[in-house]
C-alpha cells in the first residue's frame, strides 16, 4: 500500500545554540598581528572563537577543546604554534595500508593548512607554523575545519579498517528511555524511506528524488544524536545518493541499499552510534532571517512547491516542505522561538494526508517567513 503521510516525533538530539564569536576580538587580533605581537594575536583569536572560555596563556599551558569524539589541543612550543588532534592507532596487517591510503586521499591535500602526521602507529591531524609568520586567519581556519574533519573521519577509520581509538573524548550514552524512542524513530524512518523510494521509481521525478535523498539524511540528523560508525556509513552512501550529478537510477539503487542496511541494524549496533556529544564549535551554523527568506520567500522553490500542490502532486510538495523544515532544523541553530515554530509546523502536519500536509505547511512557511524572515526585493534577492 502506498505511503500516505509522514509522522513527526520530537527530537532526541539535544538542542544547542551556536555561540556567536566576539567579532571585535578578531579585528583586535588582526591589529596585533600587524604590530608584530604574534603571541597576543594568537591569544585574541582564541578569545574571539571561544568567548567566555578560560583560555590559559598558551606560552605556559596548552588549551584543549572537545569536538564530538575528538580532542583538539593547541600549544606554543618554542617559536612555533602547534594545533593537533589524535585520530586513531593503525591496525596491524594489510588493513593499516588501506587505512593510510584513506587518510592520504581523504585528509591530505596540497595547500591545506593542516595535514595528517604519523607517529609510530598513531595518526594525528596537525597544523604547525612559526609564530613570527602566523596570521590570525590561518589559526581561525584550522580551528573551524580541522576538529570537524577529525570528528567525521575517526569513526570511519575505526569501523571500516579496524583502527583503534586514540585519545577520544567521552560521549554521554542515551538513557534507556531515549534509546527505546531512538530505535522506534530509526525503524520508522528507514521504512518510510523505502516506501518513498517506490514512489520515486513510479514518478521518475528528479525533484522528488532530490527531496527524498535530502530527507533520508537530515531527518535522522535532526531527530537523533548520531555519532560513530553508523553516521559515517550514512555519509559515505550519501556521497552518491545525494549527489545530483550522479545518474538517478544509481542514486535510487544506493539509497535503497543504504535504507535496507540501516533498517536491519540491531539495537546494539544503533546504540553504539548514538550519544550526546560535546561540541566546542557548534556543528550547526547560525540560522538567520535571510536563510528563511531564501527558502520560503517569493523564490522559485516556493513557486515550484505551489505548482506541485495545485496539480495533484501533493506528495512532492509535502515531502519538499517536510524535508526543508527538517533540513533547516538539522543544519542550523535557530533562536529558540524560531526553532519552536519550525517544530510546530512539522507537528501540525504530522500524520496528515499529503494534500492536507502540503497546504498546511505551505501556509505555515509563509507565516514563518513573514514573521521571522528577511524582506526580499522584486528580483528575489535579499534587500
Amino acid at each position: 500500500m502506498p505511503i500516505t503521510s509522514l509522522e513527526y516525533t520530537p527530537p532526541i538530539r539535544r538542542a544547542d545554540r551556536a555561540v556567536k564569536p566576539d567579532y571585535e576580538g578578531f579585528d583586535e587580533a588582526l591589529a596585533l598581528a600587524e604590530q608584530g605581537q604574534a603571541r597576543a594575536a594568537l591569544q585574541r583569536v582564541f578569545s574571539h572563537l571561544f568567548p567566555g572560555a578560560d583560555v590559559p596563556d598558551l606560552g605556559l599551558a596548552p588549551f584543549t577543546i572537545t569536538q564530538g569524539s575528538s580532542r583538539v589541543t593547541t600549544r606554543v612550543e618554542g617559536d612555533d604554534v602547534a594545533i593537533s588532534v589524535a585520530l586513531v592507532t593503525l591496525p596491524s596487517g594489510g588493513s593499516a595500508v588501506a587505512a593510510l591510503r584513506y587518510v592520504l586521499t581523504r585528509l591530505s591535500a596540497p595547500g591545506q593548512l593542516y595535514q595528517p602526521r604519523l607517529r609510530g602507529d598513531d595518526v594525528y591531524l596537525e597544523f604547525r607554523d612559526s609564530l613570527a609568520r602566523l596570521h590570525p586567519a590561518k589559526v581561525l581556519e584550522v580551528l573551524r575545519r580541522m576538529p570537524i574533519e577529525a570528528d567525521a573521519c575517526d569513526d570511519w577509520l575505526i569501523g571500516q579498517f579496524g583502527a583503534r581509538p586514540l585519545d577520544r573524548a567521552v560521549i554521554e550514552d542515551l538513557s534507556d528511555d531515549e534509546l527505546e524512542r531512538a530505535v522506534a524513530v530509526w525503524r520508522t524512518h528507514w521504512g518510510d524511506v523505502e516506501e518513498l523510494i517506490k514512489e520515486s521509481q513510479r514518478r521518475r521525478s528528479l525533484f522528488f528524488l532530490n527531496e527524498l535523498t535530502a530527507y533520508a539524511i537530515y531527518h535522522v540528523r535532526f531527530a537523533l544524536p548520531l555519532c560513530g560508525f553508523v553516521s559515517a556509513r550514512i555519509a559515505e552512501a550519501a556521497s552518491t545518493f545525494n549527489d545530483a550529478d550522479v545518474d538517478p537510477a544509481r542514486r535510487e539503487t544506493v539509497l535503497a541499499k543504504c535504507a535496507r542496511e540501516m533498517k536491519a541494524l540491531s539495537r546494539e549496533e544503533l546504540r553504539d552510534s548514538l550519544g550526546h556529544a560535546t561540541y566546542a564549535i557548534s556543528p550547526r551554523t547560525e540560522g538567520t532571517a535571510k536563510i528563511l527568506a531564501d527558502y520560503y520567500g517569493p523564490v522559485d522553490y516556493m513557486s515550484t512547491i505551489d505548482n506541485l500542490r495545485k496539480t495533484s502532486r501533493s506528495i512532492e510538495a509535502a515531502l519538499a516542505l517536510i524535508g526543508s523544515y527538517t533540513f533547516l532544523l538539522a543544519v542550523h541553530a535557530w533562536p529558540a522561538e524560531v526553532e519552536a515554530e519550525l517544530k510546530n509546523g512539522l507537528a501540525e502536519a504530522s500524520g496528515k494526508p499529503w494534500r492536507e500536509s502540503a497546504a498546511l505547511l505551505f501556509s505555515h512557511a509563509r507565516h514563518v517567513v513573514d514573521r521571522y524572515g528577511e524582506e526580499r526585493n522584486d528580483e528575489g534577492g535579499a534587500s
